[in-house]
């Protein structure tokens, strides 16, 4: 069945071990502190995150976004960094009239995803390799 999307929303696993993200199935995809993606449901699953907007979003987390003191905020690598941009870059051409967000765009009193996603996304400049 196919579903229409209105957001893809940026989370946190909320851990500081990496290792520890492997462990956590309520997100579409997980983007690994070096960079790797890992699908972890099809998007066509609905997942309990955002029950107001659940039917209407893919969840994609990057691992990590607490630190070792257990503070929650953004704790992403510059790699990491780079593969949710691309990877969130990736879902919005696939799913051309959904806004991309954060999870405290919803629920404010989360903390997650440790970052603000709409000022990340207006001044982000990944690095390009030019030969």
């Amino acid at each position: 069945m196919k579903r229409h999307i209105k957001y893809i929303i940026v989370h946190s696993t909320a851990t500081f071990d990496p290792k520890i993200s492997q462990f956590y199935g309520d997100f579409h995809f997980v983007v690994e502190r070096g960079g790797e993606i890992k699908k972890i449901h099809p998007e066509t699953t609905i997942l309990k995150n955002v029950v107001t907007v659940d039917n209407e979003a893919i969840h994609v987390a990057y691992a990590g976004g607490r630190n070792k003191s257990g503070n929650l905020g953004d704790t992403r690598t510059p790699v990491q960094e780079e593969a949710l941009f691309n990877k969130l870059i990736a879902l919005s051409v696939k799913y051309p009239s959904a806004r991309i967000v954060g999870h405290d765009e919803f629920e404010a009193a989360t903390g997650c995803p440790g970052f603000n996603v709409k000022e990340w996304l207006k001044h982000y400049e990944p690095e390009i390799a030019v030969a």
